[in-house]
Parts: structure tokens; sequence; C-alpha cells
């Protein structure tokens, strides 16, 4: 099959910082050493000014001041202490609170369509991943941690589905790009995302919003935020979130995916005097929907001999026998016949306290203190209607807790530095488990000879009502000892180090009990009967354990060229940790090591410009980076009895290179005109042992192929985002405003072993708001209208190979028409 690759010449797009305050410094320290990519907007904060015409002083005696606009610098303390935005030599893309709001991005996956070389997998809560310049597609990875972390006001997530909820109160969001870990927290090999609240304030700062739409669509969310003393202050935040599905099951008329999400998060912020605070958060957030429903995409003509039942014909054929009806294949109608139920139910929240002394030296000590949790339950149809199967998953109870502690030199410096401590522990429990019904044999097994007899004469009961289930459990228990240090050798020149070493101590286990219910199983050959024991039969790992030390660091050099360009080079190592398999797979045969998965590490190298032109109204920031990877740690599949099972792996070696751009425009007063786009050239540069596709005919006996010189599965070469808003002169307190967004992904493949019937085909999507602000007194009303999705682009996000050789697909949101009022007052 051949797939037609796309060439896009693009620039890269500013992004936003807006109402971060002097106090948000805690939510930014996270990212120390990052530089910022920022929209510029039109309302002052008191990080940084947002863009304004210039002063009269500075105008020509015979224009208005009106008349002059400039981008004006955006202060950041990503490094612990304020700078501008433009002289952070390393590329970190940032969403201010505004964008989020303007461009309707509510949740995790929508980010992707408006930051460069981000890709976010979805198929459900917890087989979600994020990856960062083509590294970390790893979705339902129990057993692993993420090379991308995903932060909750400097909190480490430990499960990217910790982040799955709306993004409510937020302050800014940042994504960055290359390893880390000298600066923060946990360490990783690809990128870190931080989301950040916005603080309790001691001025009043409430807001109520509703928002209703297509397929009854509605949205409410809420903040109160005041002093509640002379010294302390509380905010109050909260959402409800619901909207019909759009995958229709023709079985029972039900619509799945839809959505039902809610939340609340609780802050306090003490003040007892000015160089002391102490923020306290809490969050509780459940989501139960009838999420994670697929549809049939490709259903091959030719198929591998050598794995059992994957030709699309016998597909039909053990269905129709399991007394199957309705099996769609046209993707685009959005359709399902299934008789099981498709649900998703999680639970999550958790609780931090973060206090920072500022020292009379100038030093700066910081301390975070957090727990988390997260259960996730899911109910997983087969998508058919026989009695196959009643109910299969695995569902997940995770917790963990963390500490960190951090002393910042004082500014201004010969040298700035910073150094701390960081503990992390985990404990994740999860049970995999499928529930046969009474054609579950039929389905399952009738292209088995000897089974197709039995069914033939009604003798048939191998897997027909037999519960199956395995219980896995693993423990993370990670210290770490970091630094970071610029040394400004000349007022042009500033060399940044930085250092990290991690210890960590793993364990896990994983059993499995004989299947429950059923009767007992005759007229099978001893082959088959070893097939059956190896997919169903009882299992005991042991404990199995891994400990060492990883090490991360950092070499940067900037200079600056001339006072609008800066010139920067970064060496970066970072390192993550082994894992281990929670799903069983081929390991009664293989043996208990072969659950065991090596760390993985990465070798970053970037050069980058950031440049300001036409008297300060372009910003262009642009970085060529190369990324080694060794022993990168994937999900893989495994031919395990009559299914094809997805496990952990390590994928030999990886490369990943490519080009960032950034640049926002203020051609005119008022008009902000944003572009990113990457190019993420991300191959095997060493994968022999790659699975081979269930449904590509190849040598019997032969279930591998050599994938070195391919592309990563879950990249798309090219990513290219548009935006811009228009905010229309004020008049009678009405100022009206005009928004619109273009987000263009290319293709990439769907499933690890790079199958051709998996392609995600390149797509766009167009979003575009209209609406106006009206000042009342102190209070502000804003109403808007706004669509998503504009064209209504049927368009696939994920693809799953199955174990009967066919290939389903997650489908992305249709077409939504909206509209928002929100009263600040």
């Amino acid at each position: 099959m051949s797939v037609q690759k796309h060439t896009f010449h693009f620039k890269r797009k500013r992004l936003v910082l807006n109402k971060i305050t002097q106090s948000l410094f805690i939510s930014l320290i996270g990212c120390a050493g990052y530089s910022s990519i920022v929209y510029a907007e039109d309302t002052p904060t008191t990080s940084g000014t947002a863009v304004t015409e210039a002063s009269t002083s500075n105008s020509q005696s015979n224009s208005k001041a009106d008349d002059v606009i400039q981008l004006a610098d955006v202060i950041v303390t990503t490094r612990r202490r304020e700078e501008k935005a433009q002289n952070v030599p390393t590329p970190i893309s940032i969403l201010s609170a505004k964008t989020l709001e303007t461009q309707k991005l509510s949740k995790l996956e929508d980010l992707q369509q408006a930051l460069p070389s981000l890709n976010v997998a979805f198929l459900n809560p917890r087989q979600s991943s994020v990856a960062v310049r083509g590294l970390g597609n790893n979705p339902a990875s129990d057993g692993l941690e993420a090379s991308v972390g995903v932060y909750l006001d400097n909190v480490y997530l430990g499960r990217p589905g910790m982040a799955v909820f709306d993004l409510l109160d937020i302050a800014q969001l940042e994504l960055l790009r290359g390893p880390q870990g000298t600066l923060f927290g946990k360490n990783t090999t690809a990128g870190l995302l931080n989301i950040s609240s916005k603080q309790p304030t001691f001025d009043p700062d409430h807001s109520a919003e509703i928002s209703f739409g297509s397929r009854n669509y509605l949205q409410a969310k809420g903040t109160f935020s005041d002093a509640l003393s002379e010294n302390v202050a509380g905010r109050l935040s909260f959402y409800k979130t619901t909207q019909d599905g759009f995958i229709h099951n023709t079985y029972n008329g039900k619509d799945y995916n839809n959505t039902d999400r809610e939340g609340v998060r609780g802050q306090i912020l003490w003040k007892p005097q000015e160089n002391f605070n102490l923020r306290l958060i809490a969050d509780y957030n459940k989501q139960d929907d009838d999420q994670g429903a697929m549809v049939v995409y490709y259903a091959g003509p030719t198929f591998n001999s050598t794995v059992y039942g994957n030709n699309y014909n016998r597909y039909l054929e053990n269905a129709t026998q399991s007394g199957a009806k309705n099996l769609y294949t046209n993707w685009k109608d959005k359709q399902i016949h299934s008789d099981a139920p498709q649900h998703m139910s999680v639970e999550q929240g958790g609780g931090s306290a973060e206090a920072n002394w500022s020292l009379d030296s100038g030093k700066k000590i910081t301390s975070i203190s957090a727990y988390r949790f997260w259960n996730f339950t899911p109910t997983n149809s087969d998508f058919i209607s026989s009695n196959a199967l009643t109910n299969a998953g695995v569902s997940v109870r995770d917790k963990q807790y963390s500490q960190e502690l951090r002393l910042t030199s004082a500014g201004n410096q010969k040298v700035d530095w910073v150094t701390g401590l960081y503990y992390f522990q985990q404990q994740l429990d999860n049970t995999t488990f499928s529930l046969y019904g009474d054609t579950a044999d039929a389905f399952y097994l009738y292209n088995v000879p000897s089974v197709r007899t039995l069914i033939a004469n009604g003798q048939s009961n191998i897997l027909n009502n037999r519960d199956s289930y395995s219980y896995g459990t693993t423990e993370t228990k990670s210290s770490a000892l970091f630094g970071q240090s610029t040394w400004h050798a000349t007022p042009k020149l500033d060399i940044t180090t930085g250092a990290r070493v991690t210890y960590e101590d793993k364990s896990a286990s994983i059993y499995r009990t004989d299947p429950i219910g059923g009767t007992p199983v005759s007229g099978l050959s001893v082959a088959e009967r070893n097939l059956l024991n190896a997919q169903l039969g009882a299992y005991d790992s042991g404990e199995l354990k891994q400990h060492g030390l990883s090490y991360s660091g950092l070499l940067t050099g900037s200079y600056r060229v001339n006072p609008s360009t800066l010139a920067y080079a970064t060496y970066s190592h970072g390192e993550k940790s082994g894992g281990f398999n929670l799903s069983i797979g081929s390991a009664p045969a293989a043996g208990a090591n072969s659950l065991k998965v090596d760390p993985e590490k990465a070798d970053n190298y970037e050069i980058g410009l950031k440049q300001n032109f036409l008297n300060n109204t372009l910003q262009l920031n642009s970085n060529i980076f190369w990324i080694d990877v060794s022993d990168y740690q994937t999900t893989s599949y495994e031919q395990v009895g009559n299914s094809v099972v997805s496990v952990l792996a390590n994928a030999g070696k990886v490369r990943s290179r490519g080009i960032e751009l950034d640049a926002t425009y203020q051609p005119i007063r008022r008009l902000t005109l944003n572009f990113n786009g990457s190019l993420n050239d991300t191959t095997y540069t060493e994968y022999k042992n790659a699975p081979a596709p269930s449904n590509i005919s190849i040598p019997t006996g032969v279930n591998t192929q050599d994938l070195s010189g391919e592309r990563v599965y879950g990249v798309p070469k090219w990513i290219a985002n548009f935006n811009f808003r228009y905010d229309l002169a004020e008049h009678n307190n009405w100022q009206p405003y005009v928004s619109g967004s273009y987000a263009w992904r290319d293709w990439s493949y769907g499933s690890l072993d790079n199958n051709p019937y998996s392609v995600i085909k390149a797509y766009g999507l167009t979003n575009a708001s209209l609406g106006a602000r009206h000042r009342i007194g102190e209070n502000e009303l804003d109403v808007a209208l706004w669509v998503k999705n504009l064209t209504n682009e049927t368009y696939v996000t994920n693809t799953w190979n199955s174990s009967n050789g066919i290939v389903l697909a997650s489908l992305g949101q249709p077409r939504t028409i909206g509209a928002t009022v929100k009263l600040s007052f």
C-alpha cells in the first residue's frame, strides 16, 4: 500500500502568556531553564506587558501613539527569576488562559491542535499517552513511566490518564521539549507538559459560565476567589460537562462516545509575612460515560497465515456462526451493532502543599508535598451483536506520593543556580479480565478444525461462559538529586550546565487464576489444549525486581548576537527507568524475565534562534533538533493462543530529528496572527524483531519483521497550526472580537507494527468564534458563538489491530456548534 506524502512550508506559531501575576512564580519554576514563546495580547499583566501601542514619547511627533504598535517584552520566571521570554535559550510553548478559552481547548487531547511536535493518543482514559517529537507513544502502559512528564501545579502525574479531565480554571500551560530532570520533578526523556491553575486572590475574582451546543452539549463552570482574612485567600472552582455521543449503536439505539465529566478544585493561600507563603490545593474529578467505542476501519483481503483467524472473510464467517448481524464496514457511517455495553468510569483526585520561603540573602526555599489517586473501571464491548464476549478490559487502582525540596540562588549574580531533592513513590494494581458468553467458541475458535466439529455437534465448551482474571501490581520508589546553574561569562555569553542522578527501586508481580465457569473441555488435541492453556491457564510470575541509578545532564551555550537575536546550542541527556509488563502475554513459555523492560536513554542535540523583526511587530523562533534514543520503550504485539495481545517491550534504537518554528505577527493594532509548525522525522534505526501485521501475507511460521529505517508509529511527519484573533474597537462599552484557527496533521501509522491498513490519513480541523465583551461597571459580560470542526471533517485519531485481522478505529469529534455566556464579577 502506498501512502502519499505531503510537504508543507510554514512558520511556527507564537503562544500566549496572559494574566500571570507575581504570585504565579510557583507554577512556573517547574519549567526553569526554558524559553517562552507567547502570544502577545492586548491585556497588560504584572509579569509582562501585552501587545500595546508604544508610548507617546517614542512616537514620531507627527504620528498618533495609537498608530505605533509593538510586541512587548513578556516576563517569565522559568529559571526561578524574572526574565524576558526571548532571553531564555530553549524552546518552550505557552498557552495562556485566554488562549485556551478563545480556542475552546478544554481537554488534554485538544492541545495538539495548538502546539507543535505534540501528539496526544486517546482511546479511553487508561489508553492515553502524550508524545513530544515523536517519542512517548505508549498507551495503556501500566508498568512503564511516561517519556513525557505531565504535571499539575508542579506535581508529577504518574499516568497520562490522570490529566484526562476538563482544563478547569487554568492560568497557563507550558510544553517543554527534550530530556528533563535537572531543574525539578521526575526525569523524562522526551519532554514535559506543565498545567498551572490560577491561584487564590486577595481581591474578588469570580466568574460564572455556561455553554450549550450540538448533541445536547452543556458545560457549566464557576470560580470564586477572594480574601478570607487579612493574610488568607481562598479559591473554589468547579465544572460539569455533558454531551451526547456520535457513534450510533443500531442494536439498542444508543449513541456511544458521549461525555459526562465533573470536577472541583479548592485552594487556600496563606501569606503570614512577605517572605513566606503556603498554598494548599485539593481536587476531585469524576468521569462516567460510554467512551471507547470503535468502528471497523479496514478489513484486509490478505492475512498472515501463522496468526489464528485473521482474515476478514473468516471474521465474517465466525461472526455469522455466533449469530452476529449487521457488521458495519464503512467507518464513515459512525455505526456499530453491538449487544454488550461500552462504558468507562474514572475517579481521581489529590492534594498538595507548596511552601515558599525567601531568605534574607535572597535565596529561596521551596517545598512541594503531594498525594494523588486514580481509579479506572471499564466495561468493554466486542462490537458485535452475538453473546461472544460480555465484558473485557483492565481496571486500575493507582496511588502516588511525592516530595520535592528546592533551593534557588539570589538573582543577578555572576552564577545563578538551583538545586534540589526529589522523592516519588507509586503503587499501581490492575485486574485484567475477559468474561466470555455462550457463543465465544463460535466467534473466536471456529477456524480450529476440531472446535468446528465440536460446534457442529453442539459439544463445544472451551471458552463458552468462562471468566478469566489476572492480577498485576507494581511499586516504584524513586529518589533524586538535581541541580542547574547559569554562568554569565560575558554580557553576551551564558553557559548553562545541569545534572541529575536518580536511584529507583521497582518491584512487580502478576498472576492468573484458572478460568471460572463453563464445563470440562473434551475432544481437543494436545496441541489445542496447550494453546488454550497458554491463553487462559493459571500463571504466577513470582516477585520481579529492578533497581539502579540513572543520569541526566544539560549543557547549553547562548550568545546575544544583537539586541534582536539570541542564538543557542544545547546538548542534553535523559534517562527513564525500566518497567514491567502487567500483561502476561507469552511469559508462561518465555519465562518471567520476559516481563521486564529495560531503561530508556536519550541524547538530544539542538541549535536555535530567537529573533524580533519589523520594529518588534514580528517574533520568529526556530530550532533544529536531533535525538538518539536507545532501548526505546514501546508497546508491542504477541500472538498468544488464538489472540493478539499487547505487551511492553524495548524496540531497539530510535532517531528523532526535525525543525520547529514559532511566529507571532502584529500587523495592525488589536490583530494578532500566530503560526507554528514542526517537522518530525522519527524512525527506528534498529528494530529487527518488530511484530508483523496480522493481516499481511508473510511466510508460514514467521511473525516478526524488520522495521529498521521505517517511521515510528503515531508520529505525523508534518504539523502546522494557524490562528488569529481580532478585537474590534470598543463601542458603547461593547468590544466585539473574532477568532479562528486551523490545525493540520500529516498521515501516520496507527499501529505499532506499521500495518499499512492502519494508516491514519492526514486531516485538518477548522475552528471559529465570534463574540463581544460588555463592561457593566466593574463587571464584564462575555457572549460568544463558536464552532469546532467547522467543515464537519470525519477523521481518525487512533487505530487498533484486532485479533481477527481487522483494524478498528477511534474517530474524532464531529462538528459542534455552540454558544457561551460568561459573567466575570
